[in-house]
């Protein structure tokens, strides 16, 4: 089990997408937290640029500079 490092509120970028497209992704906001049975925990982000909400794991997210 691995200790998290965001909370719900938090404002993130979603990495991978910027790692994929080599432009710089929108913000997004922590809605929810997801514990699995094993103890990982993904994360439900939402950006206002996108209709839709993500489920992403914290490897794919980074703090906005």
């Amino acid at each position: 089990m691995s200790e998290r490092k965001l909370d719900v509120g938090a404002i993130v970028h979603f990495s991978r997408l910027e790692a994929r497209t080599g432009a710089r992704a929108p913000e997004y906001r922590i809605e929810q937290l997801l514990v699995l049975a094993d103890g990982v925990t993904l994360y439900k982000i939402k950006s206002a640029a996108e209709p839709f909400d993500r489920i992403v794991s914290e490897c794919d997210l980074a703090m906005p500079s």
